[in-house]
């Protein structure tokens, strides 16, 4: 029995140490810029805002615009662009350079963080409940730890 827990300790130790690698293999957020060429920056669609002029004859037109690229917004992105030009608007970020969302360990400084650039936005509901809503590519499913609440009958 000895043995069986000195080699379970040893095995969690190493999956431990193999976890906390995957912040170093997943790289930064240039890596992601490159490896998903279709994200792009909102300031990249034009050089400066006050430059910005309606007789533009490249401007690019989309058949449909997603407001939200959350768990429902990503999908259907997804299913219209095989027919279909799609432009996604989603105020966040990419989940994968913030360790905070990638890791379920880290969840709890994702929802705490109230900075500008964090994955999540704090507010309380009508009722009182404080909750965080996502500002991430992803949506609500990269900030929740696999938390839901159900409504008492």
């Amino acid at each position: 029995m000895a043995a069986f827990v000195g080699a379970l300790k040893k095995l969690s130790i190493c999956l431990i140490l193999w976890l906390n690698t995957l912040p170093f293999l997943q790289g930064g957020s240039d890596y992601y810029e490159f490896k998903y060429p279709f994200i792009k920056r909102a300031s990249s669609f034009w050089a400066s805002s006050s430059s910005f002029s309606s007789s533009n004859t490249d401007e690019a037109s989309y058949d449909y615009i997603i407001v939200g690229g959350g768990t429902a917004g990503c999908p259907l992105a997804a299913t219209l662009s095989q027919n279909f030009s799609v432009l996604v608007l989603e105020r966040g970020g990419i989940p994968f350079s913030n360790v905070n969302v990638s890791f379920l360990s880290n969840f709890h400084i994702a929802l705490a963080d109230t900075s500008p650039t964090s994955p999540s936005q704090p507010f309380v509901s009508t009722d009182g409940v404080i909750n965080a809503r996502a500002r991430v590519l992803g949506g609500g499913t990269c900030i929740n730890a696999g938390f839901y609440t159900r409504a008492n009958s």
